[in-house]
């Protein structure tokens, strides 16, 4: 009983570190990643085919009008959202998502820490 006091005893001093790795590994990757992107530009995510003409893909008039005639608004909307989405995991939009990512997660496992920390000691969180 007394051994698994002393493991939960070192459980928020655990996440503190694992908190602290996590920001400075998330920032450090994401800086890697900003300072070997490729410079922005206009790089097509690539080519759709509809009733048989490629176009590429959400960039033209025609595409667009296909994709709302064959999906109404709701298909265009979301075409263009999964564009969006997919363009997040390219070049210099990785940095931002890395670096956001590992702010988030770093700030969980702190504030998850700070309240067994509380929790052990028999305070509340305010409220």
């Amino acid at each position: 009983m007394e051994d698994m006091k002393s493991k939960n005893a070192n459980l928020p001093r655990y996440l503190y570190v694992a908190s602290v790795v996590v920001l400075i590994v998330g920032l450090l990757s994401a800086g890697v990643v900003y300072y070997f992107a490729a410079d922005g530009g206009n790089h097509g995510l690539g080519y759709n085919v509809v009733g048989g003409s490629a176009y590429a893909a959400g960039e033209s008039k025609a595409y667009l009008r296909d994709m709302e005639m064959y999906g109404g608004t709701s298909g265009r909307l979301i075409g263009g959202f999964n564009q969006w989405l997919a363009s997040l995991w390219h070049g210099k939009r990785l940095a931002y998502v890395l670096a956001i990512s590992a702010a988030v997660i770093s700030y969980v496992c702190f504030w998850v820490a700070r309240d067994l920390e509380l929790f052990a000691t028999g305070e509340t969180n305010g409220g």
